[in-house]
Parts: C-alpha cells; structure tokens; sequence
C-alpha cells in the first residue's frame, strides 16, 4: 500500500489539533505552518475529516478544529480510511467476484494476509500513542 500525500498530510493535522485536545481549538493557519502542509490542500483535508465526523470547526477569533473523539479512541487506521480509497492490495482481497481466477489463485491468500496486517499494525496505533510513542521518530511527525 502506498499512503497518498492527503492522507499522511491528513494524519500530521489530526496529530497537530490532538496535540491541544483539552486546550483548546487548533487553527488552519498553525497546522499548516507547524506541518509544512499548504493551506489550500490542507482546507480540503480538515473538510473531509469533518464530513466524516472525526473533526469539528469552531467559528470566531477563537475557533478552529477540534477531534470530535478522544485521541486514546481515534486509530490511524480510522484516518487512513477517511483519507485512502483503500487500503486493499488488489481488488479481488474484498471482493472477490472481480477476479475469475479466485478459486485457483495461488497469490490471493498473500494479499489477504497482507491486507489483513496492514490494518492490525494502523488500528494498534492510536493519535494519543503516536503523540506520546518515544520510540518514533518525532521529526517524522513534524511535531
């Protein structure tokens, strides 16, 4: 799988409003300096995770976006979702009626298990663990 620059772009913004989650709201102006992400791209980014209910958008002088869950309860695979089409390897892993030769595939069951963990290892990561998870590289999440 190859993440899509929305959605590592989309996952640093999710990091950035969480690092204030009991302050207050995060603006569009400090995710973007702070993530080196461009206001424009990112404008598209903040509205699909809130036409998806992961954000909220606060209007005034002191508004901006909040996580509509907790960071303990919001894994990189619920962003990767919103963001990614999909995460699958090949078409045939959830469903199979796309491909005549399933019956026999020998590959298939490669691409499931491989499917299958790609999704074990960004559910078991959480925005609160990435935040606070000393073993990763923190210049990697610009944060």
């Amino acid at each position: 799988m190859k993440l899509t620059t929305k959605c590592r772009y989309g996952v640093r913004a999710v990091l950035e409003i969480a690092k204030n989650y009991d302050n207050r709201p995060t603006t569009r102006k400090e995710i973007a300096e702070n993530q080196n992400i461009p206001e424009s791209f990112l404008e598209n980014i903040l509205l699909e995770l809130k036409r998806a209910g992961l954000v909220l958008s606060v209007r005034g002088a002191k508004g901006g976006f909040l996580l509509n869950r907790t960071p303990n309860s919001i894994s990189m695979l619920d962003i990767v979702l919103i963001l990614q089409t999909s995460i699958v390897p090949v078409e045939c892993v959830l469903n199979p009626m796309k491909c005549a030769k399933v019956a026999k595939c020998k590959t298939r069951p490669i691409w499931k298990k491989m499917h299958e963990a790609q999704e074990n290892v960004l559910q078991s990561y959480s925005v609160k663990s990435l935040l606070e998870n000393k073993e990763i590289d923190q210049d990697c999440l610009l944060i």
